[in-house]
């Protein structure tokens, strides 16, 4: 690699810099989501948080010296985010002072430095590795360095309507994509389909965006009419799921920041009508709370469950029991969020 060859992007994301370096096409690519939904910073100044991934040879090109001192933290498997949330890298982590060292083996490292507001990657033939799993490593990246802003990942959909924000938590599978279609159709806002952005400031929590391309299934497509007659290429095969930018089917569907007031987690049913039942804000806390961490910190999972905690105690959650009316929804649900 030469200088020559780096690519740099600077974005403003939620009032961050955030510096993205590469040379590699494929990497490039990896970030393009953030690209295409956060406005581009000047170079003045010094970023906020930098990520550079470099493509290498193998894992013995890997520019990384550990010191006596390192500690094994983890050997095994976890769940990539984003599109690949199903698939799972097999992984080693380490923590050698102030950093911690993610092996995903056979595939790259990644070194992250959150106090210093840094993560590096090194990758091995990424022109191979398939875009979306390209794409979970700079999300993985980017998440780790953003909770060290009081910046948190939810494994969620977020939506907004004037003003009001409307979070349906869940795992995959659970209908939160089919519920935030047949609320967009509607009139909401899209923020986040699988990943947006919870900020707490000990005060008022908020919720932001993420990158807005929707995944879909084939089960999901014949529920919507607009879904199925799409145009040739507005649906982009993933590796598990179609995609698609809401904007280019729901016109003037990107949302502001704003307060999450109702908080829904679906259960998909038999009923022929759709209803929402009362849920304890304990089981709500519950069921929003990640999965461990790949870079294990105390300090950051306290921050995280008060956020959390924070968030359930200032929304109504309920549990949504869908019925066969999945296009009536905003009937059922809008009232109660104009309410809350």
């Amino acid at each position: 690699m030469t200088a020559t060859t780096l690519r740099e992007h600077q974005l403003s994301l939620h009032g961050l810099h955030v510096r993205y370096v590469t040379s590699s096409p494929s990497l490039l690519s990896s970030a393009a989501p953030w690209f295409q939904r956060f406005p581009q910073a000047g170079p003045a100044g010094d970023a906020a948080l930098t990520i550079r991934f470099e493509e290498v040879s193998g894992r013995e090109a890997v520019p990384l010296s550990l010191s006596s001192s390192v500690r094994r933290l983890f050997s095994g498997t976890r769940p990539f985010m984003g599109s690949s949330m199903r698939a799972l890298w097999q992984c080693e982590i380490l923590q050698d002072g102030g950093r911690h060292v993610v092996d995903v083996q056979g595939q790259g490292v990644l070194v992250i430095e959150g106090d210093g507001g840094r993560a590096d990657g090194y990758f091995f033939r990424p022109d191979t590795v398939h875009a979306d799993r390209l794409e979970s490593f700079f999300h993985y990246a980017l998440a780790e360095l953003l909770k060290r802003r009081n910046l948190f990942t939810l494994h969620a959909a977020a939506l907004e309507r004037r003003g009001r924000g409307l979070l349906i938590a869940g795992g995959t599978g659970c209908g939160k994509t089919t519920a935030s279609l047949s609320l967009l159709r509607s009139g909401y806002r899209l923020l986040s389909d699988d990943h947006p952005v919870l900020r707490d400031d000990g005060a008022w929590p908020e919720l932001l965006a993420s990158p807005a391309h929707i995944e879909v299934t084939d089960r999901t497509v014949e529920l919507f009419p607009e879904l199925r007659d799409a145009p040739s290429g507005l649906l982009r095969q993933g590796a598990r799921k179609k995609s698609f930018h809401a904007e280019d089917l729901y016109p003037g569907s990107t949302g502001r920041p704003c307060e999450p007031v109702m908080i829904l987690f679906p259960q998909i049913g038999k009923l022929p009508h759709s209803c929402l039942e009362p849920l304890a804000k304990s089981r709500a806390l519950q069921g929003l709370l990640p999965p461990p961490s790949l870079v294990p910190d105390d300090e950051l999972s306290r921050r995280e469950v008060r956020a959390l905690s924070n968030l359930v105690q200032r929304a109504s959650c309920y549990r949504l029991h869908f019925g066969q009316d999945v296009p009536d929804l905003p009937k059922l649900i809008t009232p109660l969020l104009d309410e809350a």
